[in-house]
């Protein structure tokens, strides 16, 4: 009897070569779906980390009577106006929230009558803390700092934070200026910040928004791993706890806001297009990189007396 000759069930070459090539192309079609979704979320939970400052803010201010402090607590000027310490134990406003964030052991941790530097609050200094760090900003591991990515709304003056400089219609909420006395003759430069002082609009004023290590715009560009470097010590450098109210330091702006080759004072995102800004009545917003620089400074000050629309 003769055998019929067994059937063999297979792919050819070309077959595998077709199936691996469509398979190729569905990868190609839905990482950037999936990169786009993480993404989202990310933003999501950087915006929901804005509100909880906003919100630990209002916390804060229902215990001062009104009272806002500033991005650092010291209280007086040397003859250097940019001073940002002062040794007046000059701890940050993040510090000061720290209660309202659930995070009231580290807070009690700290030993308030020494400055943020001393070797007392080391540990203090270098403990992250997630609620002030953007998902999707890079991370940069520092033996001696926490990072953080929310700075505040503080000087009219390329380094952001910067003691005496601006004046009450081109400040910040947070800014230095407010209530600060000039240590020889003590005179007062401006009123303490209030509540009440916000005559622009809680809705039309911004508190905290976005730094972001590791972005191209920022001048010297050996400064850009710096940005945002410690929440809790103000004296790293000038631009680590608020940002520049300037009309030119709009967010991720190239232009040098200080001499020729300073911006580091301008805010920036890991996100595409702009900005997350809190503002004073508990909202978030994102703000996009192209808008003008005379609206930014608007929404960055809390008595301008401009008129302005806040964007969706």
């Amino acid at each position: 009897m003769k055998l019929k000759p067994r059937r063999r069930f297979g792919f050819t070459l070309i077959e595998l070569l077709v199936v691996i090539a469509i398979i190729a192309i569905l990868i190609a079609l839905l990482l950037p779906a999936v990169q786009q979704a993480r993404e989202a979320a990310r933003r999501s939970q950087c915006k929901n980390n804005l509100k909880q400052l906003g919100l630990a803010l209002h916390n804060y201010v229902d215990t001062t009577n009104g009272v806002i402090p500033r991005g650092v607590n010291h209280y007086n000027a040397t003859s250097c106006c940019c001073e940002t310490d002062n040794g007046n134990y000059a701890h940050t406003i993040h510090t000061m929230l720290l209660p309202y964030l659930d995070q009231t052991p580290l807070y009690n941790t700290i030993n308030f009558t020494v400055d943020p530097h001393d070797p007392v609050n080391h540990e203090a200094r270098r403990t992250k803390v997630t609620v002030f760090m953007c998902p999707s900003a890079l991370i940069f591991d520092d033996v001696n700092y926490a990072q953080h990515n929310y700075p505040t709304a503080s000087a009219n003056h390329g380094y952001g934070l910067c003691g005496r400089h601006g004046s009450d219609t081109t400040n910040g909420i947070f800014a230095s200026r407010w209530g600060m006395t000039d240590d020889v003759s003590g005179a007062v430069y401006a009123p303490q910040m209030r509540l009440r002082n916000v005559t622009d609009g809680t809705s039309n004023t911004i508190t905290f928004s976005e730094f972001a290590k590791g972005l191209d715009y920022i001048l010297p560009t050996s400064y850009k791993n710096l940005m945002g470097r410690s929440w809790y010590d103000p004296a790293v450098n000038y631009g680590n706890i608020g940002f520049s109210t300037r009309i030119d330091a709009t967010p991720s702006n190239p232009k040098a806001t200080y001499s020729t080759t300073v911006n580091f004072g301008t805010v920036g995102s890991a996100h595409v297009g702009g900005v997350h800004c809190g503002f004073m009545d508990g909202a978030v917003r994102f703000i996009s990189n192209n808008i003008d620089g005379r609206q930014w400074q608007a929404l960055c000050t809390p008595k301008g007396g401009e008129v302005v629309e806040v964007p969706n």
